[in-house]
């Protein structure tokens, strides 16, 4: 919502504030650390906190929705936890119903839920 406003209005602050949420979580996985399971947890927590800020109407929702799923994905890659790879799945399927053929997105959504899939079948 802040880069969208930023886009349209200009205001480096919008930016500025768009930009911290996602410099904190990158300074939870160092480069050359593999991190631990308290990272990954906080990094989901905290894409799950973004994801209740964008409604189904939001323009940025198929975004956040990604971003989850891919997080669930990597605690997935990591655990094995199977909770987390449904819910993945599940949030792929909805961010690919929110990018619609045209959409800029579409591509990726394309390309994460089938490998979600194929991690299943292979689990």
């Amino acid at each position: 919502m802040l880069v969208t406003r930023f886009k349209r209005r200009g205001n480096d602050k919008d930016l500025d504030q768009a930009i911290a949420p996602q410099t904190e979580e990158l300074a939870l996985c160092p480069v050359g650390d593999p991190g631990n399971d308290e990272d990954l947890d906080q990094a989901i927590t905290l894409h799950r906190e973004a994801l209740a800020l964008c409604p189904v109407s939001h323009t940025d929702r198929s975004s956040s929705l990604n971003n989850l799923a891919t997080q669930l994905s990597s605690r997935f890659d990591h655990q094995g936890s199977d909770e987390d790879l449904d819910q993945g799945i599940t949030l792929h399927r909805e961010a690919l119903a929110l990018r619609p053929i045209g959409h800029t997105d579409r591509s990726g959504s394309l390309n994460n839920l089938p490998i979600q899939l194929s991690s299943r079948f292979d689990h």
